[in-house]
């Protein structure tokens, strides 16, 4: 059985560290970046935009990990279609929030070497969605995921949430628990109240 701690540290160093670190720094050094002055419209943008792509991506990472039960990483996929969380809104929100960093540090430096990563990457992630992962998923979840793709985006997210019909509602659960709780038998104080007056019968 493949260790998921591992292969998650694993696709950690292979995928975000190179995307969002690795090349980054690179730009920077290679270009002589600086970040701008404070009064720059880009620098206040950049600077909730790129916590949001962290939080939404590292959110996304623990779905895939403990609902999943996979990884983000091609060769140890969830085991479950992802249709909870950010994924009821949009089929990509990892990327998305990978995405997101990325705009938010091109704000940041101001420098038009971000926005051409961003294009490569996105039509790498794009393709690869389109040519190799989703024909994967239709595959694997036969019409569940087709449903699914039918009604949520790959990239522009829906206004509400769509809810898998496969998936049990909170009101349905709550149901089924009052449901149980009614069809218990009767208690023995009943069966107790039962015999005294069966006994007291017999008496007169």
């Amino acid at each position: 059985m493949k260790s998921l701690p591992l292969n998650l540290l694993l696709a950690t160093f292979l995928f975000p560290i190179p995307i969002l670190i690795v090349v980054p720094i690179y730009l920077v050094v290679n270009y002589g970046l600086e970040i701008p002055a404070s009064d720059y419209w880009g620098f206040w943008v950049a600077k909730p935009l790129i916590p949001l792509g962290f939080a939404i991506a590292g959110y996304c990472v623990t779905l895939f990990y403990i609902k999943g039960e996979g990884t983000p990483a091609p060769w140890l996929p969830p085991v479950k279609l992802m249709v909870t969380g950010p994924y009821r809104y949009m089929r990509n929100p990892m990327t998305t929030g990978v995405l997101l960093i990325l705009t938010g540090q091109g704000l940041l430096f101001s420098a038009p070497a971000f926005a051409v990563w961003f294009g490569i990457l996105f039509v790498l992630y794009s393709a690869f969605y389109i040519f190799v992962e989703e024909p994967g998923l239709k595959k694997r979840f036969g019409d569940d995921y087709v449903l699914y793709k039918a009604n949520v985006g790959r990239w522009i997210p829906r206004f509400s949430a769509w809810d898998a019909p496969w998936l049990p509602k909170d009101d349905e659960d709550e149901d089924e628990v009052e449901a149980e709780g009614d069809n218990q038998p009767e208690t023995k104080d009943d069966d107790t109240k039962d015999g005294d007056t069966k006994d007291g019968d017999t008496k007169e």
